[in-house]
């Protein structure tokens, strides 16, 4: 009897003064993988959203935990597609929407259509963009579900803005931001290169992103593809839209031209550094921009929408946005899709709000009291662009790395290898083979 005292108070004084009753052939929690470009342990709106949607899973379910692998964002969807086909996958990934062409045809997702189907009446009539599950919509399943709602926006400095003494009806037009783009590169140092450049891009082909003239070729002509996914990239707009950025470098010199072998995520750092004036980025990296800000007070940093090629014409505010997707083949996929759907519910949604600092996602969060505190003022702001210029790639066409290949194109055009045209022919191939 002492000896079984003596082993309780010592498990007790191990646990740290809790005793734990020890059970005999008690169940093990069930594991769900997934994959996600975010990391719950780390600082950042979306991480502490994701973070406390998981705790609040599992203390629902005790019998699951979520192991979340985070990954490079813009290989993700493949590699997930790579793995299913070798039965070799998580659990759970995300894909955003230029890759939901790829995830279809790949037969690699769950079907998610029987988990809206069971929604109340009052969550289906509280989405704020029901065209996100449209669009995740294929052959009659719901291959993925929405969880964000993105676009590109044109961030700014408002200082540099203000000390070049210009205001943001400078930058309504590709031409004006030119010129507002060469008013705010400026010299500090004096020794004749520029310390601040007007104009950050990223064209490396590998961990790219949308870049002006992706928006500038459709702000021409519209759709870059038919009606039957066939590309449509070898044309003089596209090839405009090209020149015009390549020409940041050759000719106006506002951009650096190692810009050529830059990621986005460098341009990015580079503009939180302070050696960007303004950059074509992802609404969602405000935050993760404001963190960073080094050198700059970050209440500078201001948004302003897509320019457009004549001043009453706003440039395309694309729809962008992250779903998460069930494998198919997975022995938990039904523990998976629950899980997808937890992290779609109104608890979530607030929470991918704020602190996510994402656009809200349901009506019901739009009227919130938060909504309307000046910290969140450019997430009304965003609801606004949409509102004003949205603007949809059609989700069945494959157009993930036609991103890249408009950065293949202008890196051909910096580098003297090509003219604008001939690079765009080579794009246009490129994009239709992946059809």
């Amino acid at each position: 009897m002492n000896q079984t005292i003596t082993r309780r108070a010592t498990l007790a004084a191990t646990l740290g003064g809790l005793a734990a009753p020890v059970l005999v052939g008690a169940q093990q929690p069930t594991t769900i993988t997934m994959w996600t470009f975010l990391d719950p342990s780390r600082p950042g709106g979306r991480e502490s959203a994701l973070k406390s949607i998981i705790e609040s899973f599992e203390r629902a379910n005790p019998t699951l935990r979520i192991r979340v692998e985070p990954q490079v964002w813009t290989t993700m969807a493949e590699r997930f597609v790579l793995g299913a086909n070798a039965r070799n996958a998580p659990d759970i990934s995300w894909v955003n929407d230029n890759n939901l062409a790829l995830l279809g045809a790949s037969n690699a997702a769950a079907d998610l259509k029987p988990v809206v189907d069971a929604w109340s009446p009052a969550r289906r009539a509280d989405q704020n963009l029901p065209a996100a599950l449209q669009a995740a919509t294929q052959n009659g399943k719901l291959i993925a579900m929405p969880l964000m709602a993105t676009t590109f926006v044109l961030m700014y400095r408002k200082d540099l803005l203000a000390a070049a003494g210009l205001t943001t009806d400078a930058l309504k037009t590709w031409d004006g931001l030119v010129d507002a783009a060469k008013a705010m590169t400026r010299d500090i140092n004096g020794d004749g290169q520029p310390d601040i450049w007007g104009m950050g891009l990223g064209l490396g082909t590998e961990r790219f992103s949308v870049t002006p003239a992706v928006l500038a070729a459709i702000g021409l002509q519209g759709q870059l593809f038919d009606g039957e996914c066939r590309a449509r990239l070898a044309t003089p707009e596209a090839a405009r839209a090209v020149q015009w950025q390549a020409d940041l470098i050759l000719k106006h010199r506002v951009t650096p031209r190692e810009a050529v072998a830059m990621t986005s995520d460098d341009a990015i750092d580079q503009f939180a550094a302070g050696r960007y004036a303004m950059e074509v980025i992802s609404n969602a990296r405000f935050d993760q921009i404001q963190r960073t800000a080094s050198g700059w007070n970050k209440a500078d940093l201001g948004l302003a929408p897509i320019p457009g090629w004549t001043a009453d014409r706003p440039g395309p505010t694309l729809t962008t946005g992250w779903f998460a997707t069930a494998w198919r083949a997975s022995p938990r996929v039904r523990d998976a899709t629950r899980f997808i759907d937890h992290m779609a519910n109104a608890e979530a949604m607030a929470l991918w709000n704020l602190p996510g600092m994402q656009v809200p996602m349901l009506k019901s969060l739009v009227a919130r009291p938060e909504m309307q505190l000046p910290e969140n003022a450019h997430l009304t702001q965003i609801a606004n662009f949409f509102a004003a210029s949205g603007f949809s790639m059609p989700s069945q066409c494959a157009w993930g790395r036609t991103l890249a290949d408009f950065n293949l194109a202008t890196q051909q055009v910096v580098l003297g290898q090509r003219d604008a045209m001939a690079a765009m022919r080579i794009a246009e191939r490129a994009t239709q083979d992946r059809q």
